[in-house]
């Protein structure tokens, strides 16, 4: 059951990130365009890990699309993420990935030809379920779903096709081939947006902020490489809607920190910590583990 394990490192690391995430976009940088510049370009630094682990082999020339369009991926989800985080509490908005696991089952079928039980799939609908009602806002006695639900939703669509991709690319090559040439192109695809000098003048105008909190952002990027590293080793290993739904954890992971931290470090939470809240939440959340328990059936 090692699988198991680092499918569950996966979203404690990610649950951790987030928190990081919205410190970033709330308190530092105010544009998440310039948050998804450096954190892509913080990613390299973290390559030479997966080498203790593994060495990964050259990239073969009819997988190279597919690492492009996997680096394309890890650089769009990011604005609309950071956008969310800016409009909900951290573990709303990660509860929202949730979404991701009704794309997944789907594109898996299609794709990689993965068929899950009727079971299964209805553990999805309610993880999905519950999920969707987090967001539920009452403003004036009138229930309305807050921003972050949308820009999650274009999350989820585009980290359930590169779930299903990772799923596809690793069927063809080792996980540490798969992931290394994925950062890597990660990497590329974010280069040409030197090339617009607006671009280049708003990076320039944020260097000094990120030089003083580089800490922090290489902290974040370490924890969001690990989450990325166990979440992707795992889909290597075992079906990749069973490891989507593992993840379904996550928001849990970030209400406890939010608990057990925020009265220490405030400045680096944007979470709602009382009782009826957490409540709210708590049930919610068990009923996503519900969703998940039918999954892993």
């Amino acid at each position: 059951m090692l699988w198991l394990i680092i499918a569950f490192l996966g979203p404690l690391f990610h649950g951790l990130s987030n928190i990081f995430d919205n410190y970033l976009v709330n308190k530092l940088f105010k544009d998440p365009f310039i948050l998804v510049f450096y954190s892509s370009l913080i990613n390299l630094i973290f390559l030479p890990f997966i080498f203790l682990i593994s060495v990964p082999s050259l990239p073969s020339l009819d997988l190279i699309p597919f690492y492009l369009l996997l680096g394309l991926i890890n650089v769009l989800y990011l604005y609309p993420y950071y956008k969310a985080l800016q409009n909900d509490d951290t573990s709303v908005v990660v509860s929202l990935f949730s979404l991701e696991k009704l794309l997944v089952p789907i594109l898996a079928f299609f794709i990689v030809g993965e068929i899950l039980s009727f079971t299964q799939y209805i553990g999805f609908f309610v993880v999905i379920l519950s999920g969707s009602v987090l967001t539920l806002n009452n403003h004036n006695k009138k229930f309305t779903i807050n921003k972050s639900f949308f820009y999650m939703t274009l999350v989820s669509f585009i980290l359930a096709f590169e779930s299903v991709l990772y799923k596809y690319v690793f069927n063809n090559v080792d996980w540490s081939t798969g992931f290394t040439w994925s950062l890597v192109a990660s990497f590329i695809v974010t280069l040409p947006i030197l090339l617009i000098r607006k671009n280049r003048e708003k990076i320039h105008s944020q260097w000094h902020s990120f030089k003083s909190k580089s800490h922090v952002f290489v902290f974040e990027e370490l924890l969001t490489f690990g989450g990325s590293a166990a979440s992707t080793f795992a889909i290597s290993l075992v079906p990749v809607t069973v490891v989507i739904s593992i993840s379904s954890v996550q928001p849990f992971f970030v209400l406890i920190f939010a608990v057990l931290f925020k009265r220490f470090i405030p400045q680096a939470f944007k979470e709602k910590t009382d009782a009826k809240t957490i409540i709210k939440k708590t049930l919610l959340f068990i009923v996503m583990l519900m969703g998940i328990v039918l999954i892993m059936r």
